[in-house]
Parts: C-alpha cells; structure tokens; sequence
C-alpha cells in the first residue's frame, strides 16, 4: 500500500471514529423554561361600587349589586369600615375604626352603630353611651352631656353637636369652642394633651 493510499486510510478511519463518537454522545439538556409569574387578583379598590356614609367614601373592596356596596366588603375614607353591606350602608356585623384607630365592633343597620346607649339619642357615634341632659322628641337638645369612646359637655340640637361647648378626645385632646352641625364651628381653643395650645378664630 502507498503511502498516499494510508494517509488516506488514516484519515478516513479517523472521520468514521468521530462521527460514531459524536453520534454517541447525549445532547445537551434544553434550557428550562422559567416558571410564569403566578397571577394575582387585581387589588385595585372598586371606585364603581357606591359607599352611601360620607365618612366612608373613597375606596371600597367586596360585594357589589346595582352598584352599591352590598354583601362582605371593606370601605375606606376618613373612616374605615370592614364587615356587611346592604344597598351602600353598613348593615348586619361589621367593625367601624376612626381616623385615629378608635373601633367599635358589633351590629350596624342603615349605617347607624347599634352601640348601647342610655338617654337621648346623640348623632355622633364616639359620644354615643351615656347622655345626660335635656331633650326634645327622644333626641339630646339643649344643654347636655354625652360620653362614649369620647365626651361632650355642650349644647345639642336634635341629637347633633351645635352651639357652645366642650369635647374630650378619649387621648386627652380638648376643643373649647363653637359647634355647628357637629363640627367645629367659628372661635375656639385647642387645648392638646402634650401642653400644646392652638387658637381659631
């Protein structure tokens, strides 16, 4: 055999020995695919679904019928309310915190806290509890005082904070002054726990 003949040969051999080598081999393993985020139910508050107490208003998470709160929800305004709804108002068990954490837990109807109370009906669900004082068709009018979560020594009318008089936040906080439809109203003095003082006019 020549010599170009067995480098023929050679390389041949060699070829054959790579490709059954080659063909031999495992591939290497595909990529895994990443896992796919797992999907979320949409935490945007339902703006469509009607909350009918003002305080209320804002944000509102649950059941919904003919667009109004109805069935387990939670709403969320200057106050926040977590519990039943009928027709937009908190109806049947449910638990009402304040802006500044205070909460009453137990029955609504109509939006109204069924909170225990003894006297005159008094509009302001933190001073609902006890009221003493004078009344006018089963409602707080005129001079009288109310204490529940907070206190009110002052003037009613129709169960609702309005003319002179003094309210007690249950941390202290104490507003000497006018009122007008339960809410201050014109001159008065803030006079807060820490010592500060704050003047309206």
């Amino acid at each position: 055999m020549s010599l170009i003949h067995k480098k023929i040969l050679f390389y041949l051999l060699g070829a054959m020995g790579f490709l059954a080598v080659a063909g031999c081999e495992t591939p290497p393993p595909l990529p895994t695919p990443r896992a796919l985020p797992q999907m979320t139910q949409p935490t945007t508050p339902q703006l469509d679904c009607e909350v009918a107490v003002p305080e209320l208003y804002g944000h509102y998470k649950g059941d919904c019928n003919g667009g109004k709160a109805h069935g387990r929800g939670e709403a969320i305004g200057k106050h926040r309310y977590q519990g039943e709804f009928v027709n937009g108002y908190p109806h049947g068990q449910g638990t009402y915190i304040w802006g500044d954490g205070e909460r009453f837990v137990g029955r609504f109807v109509k939006g109204e806290s069924q909170i225990p109370h003894n006297g005159c009906y008094v509009a302001d669900r933190r001073l609902r509890g006890k009221y003493s004082g004078k009344c006018r068709g089963g409602k707080a009018y005129g001079r009288g005082k109310a204490v529940g979560i907070d206190t009110y020594d002052g003037e009613f009318i129709d169960g609702v904070l309005n003319g002179q008089g003094t309210y007690v936040w249950r941390n202290g906080d104490r507003y000497i002054g006018q009122f007008r439809e339960g809410k201050r109203y014109g001159r008065g003095v803030m006079k807060y726990a820490d010592g500060g003082e704050e003047e309206f006019k």
